[in-house]
């Protein structure tokens, strides 16, 4: 028997046919386009649609009679990347990804609330622009057309959902992103009223692990699967990949680096940061929660690096590790702060921008890329340090998605931890852990571990080299000093930025495959 699983991330979409067994029997993947512009960062649904019809098509198509065996289907997306629809589905503009930013301010407005302090008590989450209330906010304000013909708000996993099925509805952790309340198993209505958002509008709460619906037959004959298939409820990306990471005993870590980078700690304690720069998710498993967030570049670094510097290399990512493999830590005392496109875990600025520090005349583009590839183990240990304050002890971490392809990667990551980084021989650990928690859904596995046992082994362990830990640690200190530092000039700039925006003075607009 074979499930299907559906992978929208920010810069591909995936389908990927498993047996039941753990064996990737076909996949297919086409690059999505992203416009940014300053703190707009978009995709259109319909391309979404439209994408991930063409990758279920090829699937099926090279799968042949094979194709009849396709038993389920399940839905992984990014979270926080707002999706709004009318009464027929059809969307009514771009989606506003999680990492745009626009909505600041109503994130502050929401978050200084009465209403919204009473939320946040009860789910420990703070409200920022990367979430789905403070998103609604902004389009009432600066899209009204749109948000009065809004009949849906939805994330991008219960758009899929609804193409396939008809019905809008999602997991308790897509749903934490419109504030949902685990513990009451409700959104909070109130302050929905407040906000104007109709209950209605918000995509129905299901477990994970249950069966939504069987496919519509009409989507089911175009894409080529039994109208038998039913389609199982997994969850979003970042924590389908904890699954398919096998991180599910305290200790243990996830590094999911695709375009951006979430890393997760297992952890006995459900606790509170009263900093509110973490997550706190429920996980698998009795008394087991997961502590951490994501950064809003990852891999998608590495790919900027790439672009600017490799992109006329035959084997571009050899080049910039064989540029680089020699090279001490921290070059010359170069350092370089990831936030091209500001940050989220654990500083929460949208303001922020990357910046090399301590540049002089004898670094080049090897030096530089050394920096940007060391951001992204610093990004992490950022985490990992806020973690530390609340006792939660990381002894491995276990490397998954397209940037652990990157030995090199691994090990600079492995050193400024501190910590062993395992490799799994299979790297889309996110479609791994969706099937996963899909075939624990029906009953074929009796829980994740023993699914996850026949899904992935580990390829590879990255040891630490201490004596370089040693000294990433103290330059570490003063990566965080430059950014404190900096922090009132990103606040000037980004007033600047505001103020020649109204005068018709632009930033570039990019469009690319981030």
């Amino acid at each position: 028997m074979i499930t299907l699983v559906l992978n929208l991330g920010l810069k591909t979409t995936r389908c990927i046919a498993f047996s039941f067994d753990g064996k990737v029997l076909m996949e297919s993947s086409r690059l999505v386009n992203t416009y940014i512009s300053n703190r707009r960062v978009e995709q259109k649904p319909e391309e979404w649609k439209m994408l991930t019809w063409e990758v279920t098509k090829e699937v099926t198509s090279k799968l042949g009679p094979l194709a009849k065996d396709i038993q389920n289907l399940t839905v992984t997306t990014s979270a926080s990347c707002l999706v709004v629809v009318d009464e027929k589905g059809n969307s009514l503009g771009n989606s506003l990804l999680v990492s745009d930013t626009r909505a600041i301010k109503e994130a502050q407005l929401l978050d200084s609330s009465v209403e919204f302090q009473m939320v946040q008590r009860l789910t420990g989450t703070k409200s920022s622009p990367d979430l789905m209330l403070p998103k609604l906010m902004w389009l009432s304000k600066n899209e009204p057309e749109i948000f009065s013909k809004a009949a849906h708000f939805l994330n991008a996993d219960s758009y899929l959902i609804q193409k396939l099925t008809g019905k809008y509805v999602t997991d308790s952790n897509n749903a934490l992103k419109f504030h949902y309340i685990i513990s009451e198993n409700s959104y909070p209505v109130d302050l929905l009223n407040i906000l104007g958002i109709e209950l209605s509008a918000l995509p129905e709460v299901q477990p994970q692990g249950s069966t939504v619906d069987t496919v519509l037959p009409v989507v089911a004959e175009e894409l080529g699967i039994p109208k038998s298939c039913k389609l199982i409820l997994s969850t979003y990306d970042a924590l389908s990949a904890v699954v398919g990471n096998g991180t599910f005993n305290v200790g243990e870590a996830a590094d999911i680096s695709g375009t951006v980078t979430s890393f997760r700690a297992v952890t006995n304690r459900h606790l509170f940061d009263r900093h509110q720069r973490i997550y706190v998710t429920p996980h698998i498993g009795k008394n087991r929660w997961l502590a951490g967030g994501s950064n809003n570049l990852g891999g998608g670094l590495i790919e900027w690096v790439k672009q600017l510097f490799y992109n006329n290399e035959s084997d571009p990512y050899n080049s910039m590790e064989s540029s680089i493999k020699d090279l001490t830590p921290c070059p010359g005392g170069l350092i370089f702060l990831p936030y091209l496109l500001g940050e989220r875990t654990p500083l929460w600025d949208p303001d922020c921008r990357g910046v090399f520090f301590g540049l002089n005349r004898s670094h080049g583009k090897s030096h530089m890329t050394r920096a940007v590839f060391e951001s992204a183990g610093f990004s992490i240990l950022h985490i990992a340090t806020v973690l530390k304050e609340y006792q939660i002890s990381i002894n491995s971490v276990t490397a998954s998605g397209g940037l652990s392809r990157l030995g090199l990667v691994n090990q600079l990551k492995a050193d400024i931890l501190g910590v062993p980084f395992r490799k799994l021989d299979n790297f889309e650990a996110t479609a791994i852990g969706a099937a996963i928690i899909a075939l624990v859904g029906i009953g074929y596995y009796q829980d994740e571990k023993e699914a996850f046992q026949q899904f992935c082994k580990i390829e590879r362990i990255y040891e630490p080299n201490l004596t370089n830990h040693k000294i990433y640690r103290r330059y570490f200190q003063i990566y965080l000093q430059v950014y404190d530092c900096l922090r009132p000039a990103y606040i000037s700039r980004a007033e600047l930025l505001s103020t020649l925006n109204q005068q018709g003075i632009n930033e570039l607009i990019l469009t690319e495959n981030l």
